[in-house]
């Protein structure tokens, strides 16, 4: 019944919501002020909660005429997705690597006071009664995803870029797949993947059908398939506060979560951005006996919150090689807590380097890689509405593709 209610709502408000139009707002740096401007007016009027409603209507929309176009249809018993369900099993998220699941099985811990196990154990319970699809059916159930290529580029950084224990077994498998010649460092530490190689990896693994890593794999694998398994909401990473204030907010209104804050996304992507230090320092240790690099491994770490857009690019790695050996986590902590209040007020100029540093990262991969990458990421695009092709990856002429001084991959 609570269900109804919700949708009720929304086909209302959509209804109400016909003759305003719908936003659309192409995700790109443009360098010309007033274009950017209007740009920022047109996100204003987009992102109100009646016109976010509308957004999700539209996105579902589309995607079930891309399910059909694609060949998949509902399948009324599927209840075998990544599902994490809420104690009071009106809650079911699917998780989706690398589309702020971290964060979001944060918000759930908060607002249920039940930690990831105890999400994975609710839909697991659910799975076991007879009725477990219409338990599934009743609850409020959404996904997050996000643009394709940034999100196998943000796999790439918080992965196998910055210092992390992954580089032990994922890197060093990866490597296997895609290099000849491996250096003994190389292959027990897996330390040194270039983003060439992940997409190596990605683009022959999909192609003979070989199973993925889930950082890597479609959006729309089974594990989390919106035309098998019917969703009510698909939030775009790229629009997550908007789109959580409407989610969360609504349940809160029929009592279905407990009291959601709307700076909630705000201040999680805030307790998330310091997350990967403490990578930093369970892999150093890692390390030794081999000849990787100990300052490189601490450049890479800074160079993470550049490429992030999180520190300017003007602003040096702050520590001398000699000081290394002895620098603890809060001493890097306080350096970079400290670049990146400096670096805050600059927005737009972080911006451009995240773009920056995607364009460097893909101005690697060969036109013939780039083709058939396209291919891999074509479902996720046409499903979840993103351009297949985008005009600053694939154009060579593109302002994007030139060549910046700066390396955003030093390290390596």
């Amino acid at each position: 019944m609570r269900r109804r209610k919700i949708i009720l709502f929304f086909i209302i408000i959509f209804g109400l919501q016909l003759f305003s139009g719908i936003c659309y707002i192409e995700d790109v740096h443009d360098s010309n002020p007033t274009r950017e401007r209007a740009r920022k007016n047109q996100e204003e009027k987009c992102f109100s909660p009646n016109n976010m409603i509308v957004n999700n209507t539209k996105r579902l929309d589309s995607l079930y005429k891309a399910c059909g176009k694609l060949g998949y249809s509902e399948d009324v018993n599927a209840t075998n997705i990544r599902a994490h369900m809420s104690p009071n099993l009106k809650l079911l998220y699917c998780r989706v690597n690398k589309c702020a699941s971290t964060m979001t099985l944060e918000l759930l811990k908060q607002l249920f006071s039940c930690d990831t196990e105890c999400l994975i154990k609710n839909a697991e319970r659910v799975r076991l009664h007879k009725n477990a699809r219409q338990v599934m059916d009743d609850a409020f159930s959404f996904m997050i995803v996000r643009e394709p290529y940034g999100r196998l580029f943000s796999t790439y950084c918080n992965i196998f870029y910055f210092p992390k224990e992954d580089w032990l077994y994922r890197g060093t498998q990866l490597i296997k797949l895609t290099r000849l010649n491996i250096s003994n460092d190389s292959l027990i530490y897996g330390y040194d993947l270039t983003f060439s190689e992940l997409v190596k990896y990605t683009v022959d693994t999909f192609e003979i059908g070989n199973r993925l890593d889930e950082h890597v794999r479609p959006m729309h694998h089974k594990s989390c398939n919106p035309c098998v398994f019917k969703f009510n909401y698909i939030a775009h990473l790229e629009t997550l506060q908007n789109d959580f204030d409407i989610i969360f907010s609504n349940l809160y209104k029929e009592e279905l979560v407990g009291m959601y804050q709307n700076d909630t996304v705000l201040s999680l992507k805030n307790w998330t951005t310091l997350g990967p230090i403490k990578h930093l320092f369970r892999t150093i240790p890692l390390l030794k006996g081999s000849n990787i690099s100990l300052y490189n491994v601490y450049l890479r770490a800074w160079c993470y919150y550049q490429i992030t857009g999180h520190v300017l690019n003007a602003i040096n790695f702050p520590f001398y090689e000699r000081d290394l050996f002895e620098i603890k986590k809060e001493d890097f902590i306080t350096e970079l807590t400290k670049a990146m209040k400096l670096s805050a007020i600059h927005k737009d100029r972080l911006k451009l380097q995240r773009a920056e540093a995607m364009a460097q990262a893909y101005s690697t991969i060969s036109d013939e890689y780039m083709e058939r990458l396209s291919n891999v990421v074509l479902g996720d695009c046409l499903l979840f509405g993103y351009e297949n092709k985008p005009a600053h990856l694939f154009d060579k002429t593109s302002c994007l593709q030139k060549k910046t001084e700066f390396d955003y991959f030093k390290g390596l």
